[in-house]
Parts: C-alpha cells; sequence; structure tokens
C-alpha cells in the first residue's frame, strides 16, 4: 500500500495512460494515487478520467485529486514530475524573438534548452523546489523526473539534492522502428542503448543472438532511397519517420552508431537546420519534427488530444477503456515502481547518474543507459567505451552544454549564456548577443530570471 503522487496531473493523456498502467498491474493494487496541479480545470478532467477507469476495469485504487503540492508530497513513496513551468507559449514568443535576431527556430538547445525556455530556467528551478520539498515531506521517495530537460534535471537534482531521482524517457524504442523497417521482429531483438536523454547510440543490436548492425548496413544501401520515396516516409508523422531519416542514416556514417529517437533531433550537425529547405532535404517534408511545419503539427495534435480528452471525461456515455484500452503502454514508469515495491528484478532503460558505466563520462553525470531494478534500487549495467569520434564530437560537447547551464543557473551567471549563445554560428556580434539576452529577460514571464541572472 504505496502512495504515489504525479506532480503535473494536468498533462491529461499522460496521466490517463498512467492511471492505465497501473490499474493493470493488480501487484500494486491497493496503493494511493494523489494528482496534483495547478490548473483546476485540467485537474478535475483528469480526476474524473481517472476515477471511471478505475471503476471500470474494477481495479483496488484510492485516487485523489489536489491543488496543494504538499499535500500531494506529504507521505509519499512515488513521485512523478511531468511539469512544463508556464506552458509552450513563452516558448514560442522566445522562439520568435531569436528569429527576429537572426537565429531560424530559436537559440536552440546550447543556451535556451528547447523544452525548457531561456536556460531552462523555469524548469530547474521548479525541479530544485521540488526536490527539497520532498526532503522534508517524503525524504525516501523515489522522484521520477518525466518532465525536460531530463538530462539537467536529473543531473542537478542528484548533486544538489538527497533524494533519489531517476529520469525516464520513452524515446530509446525508436530501435523498434529500425527493427520493423529491415524485416525483423522486435520481440527478437535485443538492442542496447547508451549516451545521455536525447542523446543516446545503438551500442548494440542483436537478432536472435546474432549481430544486425549488418542489416542496417543492408537496408541502408539497398532499400533506404525506396523509403525515402514512399507513403510511410513522406506522409508519415515526423517524430516517427525522424528516426529512418537521411539525417539519422548520415550521423550513423559521422559518428559510428545510430542515433536512436530524439537524437535524430536534437545533436544533429547545425548544417542540417539551417533553412526549411535544408531540414527538408534531412528530415523529410516537413522538415522534421522541429521545424515550423512539424513543430505545428505537434502543438495541434497536444490541442486536439486534449479537447478529445475533456470531451471524453464530460460525458458519462464514453467508456474510458475505449480511450486507454486495457493494454500496458509500454512506458517504464510502473515497471519502475512494480519493480522496487515488489523486489521485481526488471531491466530498463533509464537516466541515473553515470557511476563508472560510460567510460570518459564524470559519475556525478546523468547518462541514459541499461539498468537493472529491483527492492535493492537501481543499478546501473556497465557500458564501456564509445566510439572516439562520437565522444569528441558529440558527448563531451553535449555534456559541456549542461554544465555550462547548470553553472549559469546555480551561479546566476549572465555570462555563461552570453559565452554559449556567441558560440553560436548565427551569432553575429558580441552587442547583437547581448540585446538578444536582454529582451528576451525584458518578457514579464522571465521576470525571476531576469533578477537571477546578473551581468
Amino acid at each position: 500500500m504505496i502512495k504515489i503522487s504525479i506532480i503535473g496531473a494536468g498533462s491529461v493523456v499522460f496521466s490517463g495512460s498512467f492511471i492505465r498502467d497501473l490499474c493493470l498491474t493488480k501487484s500494486l493494487w491497493g496503493s494511493t494515487v494523489c494528482l496534483m496541479d495547478i490548473n483546476k480545470e485540467r485537474l478535475e478532467t483528469v480526476y474524473r478520467i481517472a476515477t471511471r477507469y478505475k471503476d471500470e476495469v474494477k481495479a483496488d485504487l484510492n485516487i485523489k485529486a489536489t491543488l496543494d503540492r504538499k499535500e500531494a508530497l506529504e507521505g509519499a513513496d512515488f513521485v512523478i514530475c511531468t511539469v512544463k513551468v508556464g506552458g509552450y507559449d513563452p516558448m514560442e514568443a522566445e522562439r520568435k524573438i531569436a528569429e527576429r535576431h537572426g537565429y531560424y527556430r530559436g537559440i536552440g538547445d546550447r543556451v535556451s534548452d528547447y523544452y525548457g525556455g531561456f536556460a531552462a530556467y523555469h524548469q530547474l528551478k521548479f525541479f530544485l523546489e521540488l526536490a527539497r520539498d520532498m526532503e522534508e515531506l517524503c525524504p525516501d521517495a523515489w522522484l521520477i523526473e518525466t518532465a525536460n530537460p531530463v538530462f539537467e534535471g536529473t543531473t542537478l537534482i542528484s548533486r544538489e539534492t538527497k533524494i533519489k531521482v531517476v529520469g525516464v524517457c520513452h524515446g530509446h524504442f525508436g530501435y523498434k522502428i529500425i527493427a520493423g523497417a529491415i524485416g525483423l521482429n522486435p520481440d527478437e531483438v535485443d538492442a542496447q542503448m547508451a549516451g545521455f536523454n536525447h542523446c543516446i547510440w545503438l551500442t548494440h543490436f542483436l537478432y536472435r543472438g546474432k549481430n544486425a548492425y549488418p542489416l542496417i548496413d543492408e537496408w541502408i544501401e539497398k532499400e533506404a532511397p525506396k523509403y525515402w520515396r514512399s507513403k510511410a516516409y513522406l506522409k508519415g508523422a515526423p517524430w516517427l519517420t525522424e528516426q529512418l531519416s537521411p539525417a539519422a542514416v548520415e550521423m550513423y556514417r559521422l559518428y559510428g552508431l545510430f542515433p536512436i529517437g530524439d537524437t535524430v533531433r536534437s545533436v544533429s550537425p547545425w548544417w542540417f537546420h539551417t533553412s526549411l529547405k535544408a531540414k527538408r532535404r534531412w528530415f523529410g517534408p516537413t522538415g522534421g519534427f522541429d521545424s515550423e511545419i512539424g513543430w505545428s503539427l505537434y502543438l495541434n495534435s497536444l490541442r486536439e488530444n486534449l479537447k478529445r480528452m475533456v470531451e471524453a471525461a464530460n460525458d458519462p456515455s464514453v467508456q474510458m477503456t475505449s480511450i486507454f484500452p486495457p493494454v500496458m503502454s509500454g512506458e517504464q514508469h510502473i515497471p519502475i515502481i512494480d519493480a522496487i515495491v515488489n523486489d521485481r528484478e526488471t531491466k530498463l532503460q533509464l537516466n541515473v547518474p553515470n557511476m563508472g558505466a560510460i567510460n570518459g563520462i564524470p559519475d556525478n553525470v546523468a547518462v541514459e543507459i541499461p539498468v537493472l531494478v529491483s527492492g535493492r534500487g537501481i543499478q546501473p549495467i556497465h557500458i564501456g567505451s564509445l566510439p572516439k569520434r562520437l565522444m569528441l564530437h558529440v558527448m563531451i560537447p553535449r555534456m559541456l552544454r549542461m554544465e555550462q547551464i547548470l553553472q549559469a543557473f546555480l551561479d546566476g551567471d549572465i555570462k555563461s549564456l552570453l559565452l554559449m549563445l556567441m558560440e553560436d554560428h548565427r551569432t553575429k556580434s558580441f552587442e547583437g548577443a547581448k540585446s538578444l539576452i536582454s529582451e528576451i529577460l525584458a518578457q514579464p514571464w522571465n521576470s525571476e530570471a531576469a533578477k537571477h541572472y546578473k551581468w
């Protein structure tokens, strides 16, 4: 009988799917789920979905809802953070400001983590506040960090607090797209990915115990051009088709391992992103997930999903199991909790402090790797060395950007943000970079950040 609290439960689709997985895991029945959000309307929507779903499948769960974060944290055993502070509107406004200064699609994760707003300030501040509240109210609980930036966030929390933290993402399932494309049954594939969140690489790819990387090479040589002309690629959702895009293939050629999931968009070379024309060449007709076309499709899908969820929650005739079919989602949150609570040793792909797993990465940097989860906690699986070119040109630079963002945040050091922006190939002048930073910090939603970062 444990207490699981979801902070940011107004993420309706995520919370609904989480409740579905929990309802289907009988070994966790008897648990209390506390849904918490500051948006009363969304919270009520999720509560209705959750309670109706529980009743439909006759699951033995106690579901509560609150607007009070401290009430949600009191006595919790597991805390799941899904918060996006301020939503997407401020981030989109910051993107437009940057574009006026000559930065196509914004200033990117080198300074403004694309999922965190300027310098990821609001997210990192929230993560620390949440973890420190946990130290007071539920010091033995696990924090399952789901909100981005997972790499910076998990590293920050593990260094600055005593809370047990683990970062979760589902991008590693991209290997199944590769397996399907080359005609392999994903259930017979043994894949290992390693790196940082949104920067993971296929280190091992086995099919029935044999190295299947040569099958990827054969597909690239014989089938890839045909695939790139197919309806599946030309009309598919960009967040799915990127996995086998020309960008992904070229990154494999450049760095020696195949990029998986969000890696294709997050750490691909800058020259893939100079214009919509360039993006279309590398990521397909929409220009990929992060283009003005692809991102608009994504934001529209979020709005449509939310509308559909609200309508279903307000219509008693709708069966919640028709919205969330009673099949496990594949997300890792419930398997983590089940493995720890019931001591079921389970292999998962999670973000944890490195502790020697990847050679050349400090122990206190969060890495995304295979781990064993059980009643003993979470044990990293040793990976070893990644290709030298990959380490020098992608991994170490990405790690240094993380360190720069955290240093700037912890020290309130605006000069570090300026120095990062000066390294952007699009920056034309020192004065222009300072002007851009000043304009972004002058926006009303950044009033706290403007006080925090000092010249």
